[in-house]
């Protein structure tokens, strides 16, 4: 898949809390937020995927020609939430950018037990839940991914660093 330029995370999280999707910022978003110096080219989220958070989705997204990019041809989104509701993890690219909603975060585990140590943190002029610093990094160690590794050893130093400060 190719990531598309257009990647606009400050439209994706205001068009998606404008909506009052439930979500959970993150991925690479969520390290940067916490003060990691990556970067990232895609939104990953997780979020309850419910009948209801699945229509809110729609409403946030429909306008931004949300396609299922992990499916042969790339089919625009027109199913209803019910069907919505019965995938695991929702994989849109959309002219905002990439949009991941997955339905749990391993080892973590639920969309609750990620909420259990999210932390509101100001993202783009506005508040937004993301997951826990030690979650964060016990996802980056789980995903094993080379490019991964370099942002999990940055983000166990910012915790250091946040341990040791008085």
């Amino acid at each position: 898949m190719s990531t598309p330029t257009n990647f606009q995370p400050s439209e994706i999280l205001r068009v998606l809390s404008e909506a009052d999707v439930e979500f959970i910022v993150v991925g690479g978003l969520a390290a940067i937020a916490h003060g990691c110096s990556q970067s990232t080219r895609d939104f990953d989220a997780v979020a309850p995927l419910t009948v209801e958070n699945c229509r809110r989705i729609l409403k946030a997204l429909g306008p931004y020609e949300p396609r299922f990019y992990q499916s042969l041809n790339k089919p625009r989104v027109e199913r209803p939430a019910e069907e919505l509701a019965e995938f695991r993890n929702l994989y849109f690219s959309t002219t905002i950018g990439v949009v991941d909603l997955l339905g749990s975060l391993p080892p973590v585990g639920s969309f609750s037990e990620v909420a259990a140590h999210a932390v509101e943190m100001p993202m783009f002029g506005r508040r937004h839940r993301v997951v826990g610093l030690d979650d964060l990094i016990a996802v980056k160690t789980f995903v094993a991914r080379p490019k991964d590794k370099p942002v999990e050893l940055e983000l166990r130093a910012i915790r250091d660093r946040l341990k040791s400060s008085p």
